[in-house]
């Protein structure tokens, strides 16, 4: 699915930069988890990475919570031109989740909102694993997704002739797959769609604790 997800969002990207361009679709409760993420960073100078950043938009918003140095990964090449034009004091590189372009240890915490929307359980146990290795003892990882069972397919994503395939995931289960890669579960969180939403919004916040069950040794 990597392939097929890079060229839709390449060829939405100017279009998503112009409809999304801050946080409006967040809810106050969603800017919460946020912000309780941010507290708990650990102090330190290696970046807070926004993993599957898309145009940058959380950027900006991470800034103004304290969080600095920033970096950012995505998949798609036009979306990463959109979000070094808009956080251009930020690392931004082309990289997937599954192999994120930090030495271990090297990010002091990553926020993942909406960017496991495309991915497996298995697909999402591998993303677990990579994070677990690029975080600092302690560092939180809060990822964000459509709350459900099965799949979602939306034709003509933006008004372009391209279609959006996910996958649906309930926060229990994506807590469990953290827990198996290394993770200690602070918070899971599931809230009803808004009337232009389709389905409810799943939310886990959590931390890397290499003493957890499933830890790597």
């Amino acid at each position: 699915m990597t392939d097929s997800t890079r060229r839709l969002y390449d060829t939405v990207a100017n279009t998503y930069a112009r409809v999304l361009p801050d946080l409006r679709a967040e809810t106050p409760s969603d800017l919460d988890l946020i912000a309780r993420f941010a507290a708990i960073v650990p102090a330190g100078q290696s970046p807070v990475l926004d993993a599957g950043c898309g145009t940058g938009r959380m950027l900006p918003h991470l800034a103004s919570l304290g969080l600095r140095p920033l970096a950012g990964v995505d998949l798609s090449p036009a979306m990463v031109a959109h979000a070094r034009q808009r956080a251009p004091e930020a690392r931004i590189d082309v990289a997937p989740l599954s192999a994120l372009p930090f030495p271990d240890a090297g990010v002091r915490g990553i926020l993942c909102w909406y960017a496991i929307i495309h991915s497996t359980t298995d697909e999402i146990a591998a993303v677990a694993k990579e994070a677990a290795r690029v975080l600092v003892d302690g560092g939180p990882l809060l990822l964000a997704f459509q709350a459900g069972t099965g799949d979602r397919v939306v034709p003509r994503v933006y008004g372009h002739d391209v279609t959006l395939r996910a996958v649906l995931h309930e926060p229990d289960d994506v807590a469990a797959t953290l827990e198996g890669a290394g993770f200690a579960i602070v918070t899971t969180a599931r809230r009803d769609a808004l009337p232009q939403e389709k389905h409810a919004q799943g939310f886990v916040l959590a931390r890397h604790d290499p003493t957890a069950t499933g830890s790597a040794p």
